[in-house]
């Protein structure tokens, strides 16, 4: 399976369900940062693809192979505009 750019073998996926079971459970940054370094993925200079890896385990948890442990913190609030500092600053 295809994720991120990575072809994803069996055997790597099974070793994501490992990491998924230890306990106490592993947060969802240090789960990612530990399937790159057991699976060699890296970037040209040589940091983990720690993005790619979030990006590709949510990809696969929308697929339906994993459930990934709850994020730690909840979505920050969306962007709330304030018109009275816009009209402030707008040109007359």
């Amino acid at each position: 399976m295809r994720y991120c750019g990575r072809d994803f073998q069996p055997a790597e996926l099974e070793l994501i369900h490992e990491l998924l079971a230890v306990q106490p459970p592993l947060d969802r940054a240090r789960l990612s940062r530990e399937v790159c370094e057991r699976l060699g993925w890296r970037r040209p200079d040589g940091r983990l693809k720690d993005m790619s890896c979030r990006v590709a385990m949510l990809r696969m948890q929308t697929d339906g192979l994993f459930t990934l442990p709850p994020p730690r913190t909840a979505k920050p609030p969306a962007y709330r505009a304030h018109p009275e500092i816009e009209r402030a600053v707008q040109p007359p």
